[in-house]
């Protein structure tokens, strides 16, 4: 499969049942990179509260969803919105713009992995967030994800690490 056969197309709340099964490849992965967190929510919890976050965020202005598709096989996606400097984690320690865009979700499925197609998404929304008017840029990344150094290319640098104790268990 040749990256250069992907295209990318522009999602809306209508496609948002679209999305499922790459949230969930990217679930999937993230369980893989960190099995010592387990136990994950199952698929369907996961995608619930998931799909919940991206049609509050699609209701947004200058909201970006994304669909790189191979022949008329969905083979990635990325979204991206914009927050007000004011409601982050930023405002109190760097100096940016009144407004940030935040990299929400970027996902490629693993056959397709190391092949451009997160380069293709991520330099488009970074597009769609330059064209709404924002430079300055955030985007979580689980630990030990190769995508570290995709995002590391286009000039992410870390900023910012959560860890994590969950005693709530059952």
């Amino acid at each position: 499969m040749d990256s250069a056969a992907v295209h990318l197309d522009i999602g809306s709340p209508s496609d948002i049942d679209r999305v499922r099964p790459l949230w969930l490849t990217l679930h999937r992965h993230h369980q893989g990179l960190l099995p010592s967190l387990a136990p994950y929510v199952d698929d369907d919890r996961s995608w619930a509260i998931r799909r919940g976050l991206y049609l509050d965020l699609l209701a947004k202005p200058d909201t970006t969803l994304l669909f790189a598709v191979l022949e008329s096989a969905l083979v990635g996606y990325g979204l991206a919105h914009v927050v007000h400097t004011r409601d982050t984690w930023v405002a109190d320690t760097w100096q940016t713009g009144d407004r940030i865009g935040e990299i929400e979700s970027l996902g490629v499925v693993p056959e397709m992995r190391g092949r451009g197609v997160g380069t293709q998404l991520l330099d488009a929304l970074i597009g769609a967030l330059t064209q709404a008017g924002v430079s300055d840029l955030v985007l979580g990344v689980v630990p030990g994800n190769r995508a570290i150094n995709l995002y590391e290319r286009f000039g992410f640098r870390t900023t910012w690490s959560y860890m994590s104790r969950f005693d709530g268990r059952r």
